[in-house]
């Protein structure tokens, strides 16, 4: 029999288990005509909206429609 200590370290370790995260990536193309254009990751905005990943073109003016 497994002394107590290990006993829980093992009871811990195949619980942590199934609690794992699943990450789904996806290619994104960068646009054409971003030169120095960065990916944003999905967010919310100040207002609380969720806002999917998207690209940023530097010198672009980004309307934000409001609620």
């Amino acid at each position: 029999m497994l002394p107590r200590s290990r006993l829980f370290v093992v009871l811990f370790t195949l619980a942590t288990m199934g609690t794992s995260c699943v990450v789904r990536e996806r290619a994104v193309d960068r646009p054409r005509g971003c030169p120095g254009g960065f990916w944003v990751e999905r967010h919310r905005g100040p207002q609380g909206r969720w806002h999917e990943g998207h690209w940023r073109c530097p010198g672009v003016v980004e309307r934000i429609e409001i609620e």
